[in-house]
C-alpha cells in the first residue's frame, strides 16, 4: 500500500505518528465521505486516488472530489500501461488494432469493473480506433485481471505498475504502451499511448493526500511541508520505487489544477459512454 511507505517518519517531520485507518467499502467511496464531514483541523486526512476521488464523482455523482477535499500533497503517479503476456504478438497499439480488425469481437481486454478507469479508458480506445472487442471486468480488482492474463483468458489488460511488477520481472508479462502523458521514468523505450496516436486526455493514476474542504490554508501549508520532508527520506521514495510508483510532491496549487482538468475529462467521458 503506497501509503504506508512514508508513515514511518511522521513523527519526525509532522509532530506526531501517522495512523492509517481502512474504511473499506464502495471502490474508496465511505473513507472519502467520512473524511470531507470530518472536522477541518488537520488531524482527519484521506489519502486519495483517481478511481474514487475523480471518476466516480464526475460520473456517478457519488465519493468526493476536489468540490469537497482540499489538496494537500500529490505523493505519486501509479503508472499504469497496456500488458499483454510475453508470448503475446502485440508488441504496440497498431498490431492490437490490426489483429482486431482482422478478427472483430474476439480480442478480448480485461478491465477492473464497469465504468471504472480502465473500462472507459478501453472504450474510447475502441471508438477512437474504430475496432470491437470483448471488454472483460473484473471488479475485485487488479489481482483478478492479472490472473486472467497470465491464465490467457483475456488478451491485454490496462493495469498499474504495482500489480504488474513481480510478473514483468519474472518474464511472464510485458507492456506495449504507457497510459500517462510520458513515459514511465523506469520503462523509458515503452511509448505513451499518445505517442501512438491515441489521447484519451487523462494520464496514469494519481494517489495523494487530501483534507476536509474547509481546513484552513495555514494547516494545509504546514502539513505539506510535512509530508515532503516525510516522502523525501531515502527509505519513502525506495519503497514508492518498488511499487513501481514515481515521486511527485506537488503543492495544493498544481494537484488542484490536475485534479479539476481530470475531473472535466471524465465529466465527458460520462456523456460518451452512458451507463449501459
Amino acid at each position: 500500500m503506497q501509503a504506508r511507505a512514508f508513515t514511518h517518519h511522521g513523527p519526525k517531520h509532522l509532530g506526531q505518528p501517522i495512523v492509517l485507518v481502512i474504511r473499506a467499502g464502495g471502490s474508496g467511496a465511505i473513507g472519502s465521505e467520512f473524511v470531507a464531514q470530518a472536522k477541518p483541523d488537520g488531524y482527519t486526512l484521506l489519502y486519495g486516488f483517481t478511481g474514487c476521488n475523480s471518476a466516480m464523482p464526475a460520473i456517478e455523482g457519488r465519493s468526493k472530489g476536489p468540490d469537497d477535499l482540499a489538496p494537500v500533497i500529490m505523493v505519486a503517479l501509479s503508472g499504469g500501461f497496456f500488458w499483454v503476456q510475453a508470448s503475446s504478438p502485440f508488441k504496440n497499439l497498431k498490431d492490437v488494432i490490426d489483429w482486431a480488425k482482422a478478427h472483430p469481437g474476439e480480442l478480448t481486454y480485461g478491465n477492473t469493473g464497469p465504468r471504472s478507469v480502465t473500462d472507459f479508458r478501453w472504450r474510447w480506445f475502441e471508438k477512437a480506433a474504430g475496432i470491437k472487442t470483448r471488454n472483460v471486468a473484473f471488479p475485485k480488482g487488479a489481482g483478478e485481471a492479472m490472473v486472467a492474463l497470465l491464465g490467457g483468458h483475456i488478451m491485454i489488460a490496462g493495469l498499474s505498475t504495482p500489480t504488474t511488477l513481480p510478473q514483468m520481472r519474472a518474464g511472464k508479462v510485458r507492456p506495449i504502451a504507457s497510459l500517462d502523458f510520458e513515459r514511465h521514468p523506469d520503462l523509458p523505450d515503452i511509448p505513451t499511448m499518445k505517442e501512438q496516436g491515441y489521447d484519451p486526455g487523462f494520464g496514469a493514476s494519481w494517489r495523494g493526500i487530501v483534507a476536509p474542504k474547509k481546513t484552513p490554508r495555514p494547516i494545509i501549508d504546514k502539513l505539506y511541508a510535512g509530508f515532503k520532508k516525510t516522502m523525501e527520506e531515502p527509505d519513502s521514495i525506495a519503497n514508492l520505487k518498488k511499487l513501481g510508483d514515481y515521486f511527485l510532491p506537488w503543492g495544493p496549487e498544481e494537484f488542484e489544477k490536475y485534479w479539476r482538468n481530470e475531473m472535466k475529462v471524465f465529466k465527458e467521458f460520462g456523456k460518451q459512454f452512458p451507463h449501459e
